[in-house]
């Protein structure tokens, strides 16, 4: 998989712009939460809470990522790649939990018609904001995600380019409850609920797959073992395991050969 000292610089790349990420979003989630509050719009209030949970799990990337950047140990020969998975699955159940409590919140609101007079301007700008925001900051997950193989880089990158459909039906929630129509803000809180409860339980689920050792990449797999059975002087019974620690994959590979020849 390359140097330690590679691995490392990738792995701060990969915290530099997880923590930049964190920061957009936090913005973001506090500017939603004032100005939800501000002109009493539940919907963005929700919207804020989905952005806090957004903010938690690319924390918890981040976090990992300076973990899984510490050198390996005596105690720890094998690194501390899996801190980022550890810390996703707490994450994770937090986020899950939060979904719920949204949900019932949400539910509340369901036949509830709020009385806008005026029109929205700042609701409005600030979910044409979140659209665009959102945007730029899956580009730059993606594309960190992919450059060092981080897999919660690529799910929370992801989960912001769903942001951007979230932030769409929010502003279209805001545009239907100032026409005065009915089940708008408590339809909308309930969908983005829902959505913060995916999030969390994938991230619980795709946690433990890793942390329990799962192969995540059977096509990987295969494409070592036929690699590997090509090689001269391999005589067949290649067995291949694959693992995620953190954003690298560990690879064990068992062959059988005849002592007399070379092999390189």
């Amino acid at each position: 998989m390359g140097s330690q000292g590679g691995k490392i610089g990738r792995l701060k790349h990969g915290q530099r712009i997880a923590f930049i990420a964190a920061f957009a979003t936090l913005v973001l989630a506090v500017i939603k939460a004032f100005v939800g509050y501000l002109f009493d719009s539940k919907v963005l209030v929700a919207d804020a809470f989905h952005s806090g949970a957004d903010l938690l799990a690319i924390f918890a990337s981040g976090f990992g990522l300076w973990l899984a950047s510490k050198k390996k140990t005596k105690r720890f020969p094998y690194g501390l790649y899996k801190a980022e998975t550890l810390v996703t699955f707490i994450i994770g159940a937090l986020i899950a939990w939060a979904g719920v409590e949204i949900f019932k919140d949400g539910y509340h609101k369901l036949f509830y018609v709020a009385s806008i007079q005026d029109f929205p301007f700042l609701p409005v700008g600030v979910s044409v904001i979140s659209i665009i925001a959102a945007y730029f900051i899956a580009k730059k997950e993606k594309a960190a995600g992919e450059a060092i193989g981080s897999q919660s880089l690529l799910a929370n990158a992801n989960e912001s380019f769903l942001d951007i459909l979230t932030s769409a039906v929010v502003l279209a929630g805001i545009l239907l409850a100032y026409a005065k129509i009915p089940y708008v803000e408590g339809s909308v809180v309930i969908l983005i609920s829902l959505l913060i409860f995916k999030l969390g339980l994938e991230n619980v689920w795709n946690s433990l797959l890793v942390l329990m050792d799962a192969n995540l990449d059977p096509r990987l797999q295969s494409e070592i073992e036929a690699k590997v059975n090509e090689i001269y002087g391999v005589k067949g019974g290649c067995e291949v395991k694959l693992r995620q620690s953190g954003p690298f994959k560990m690879i064990e590979c068992t062959i059988e050969t005849s002592p007399t020849l070379s092999l390189y």
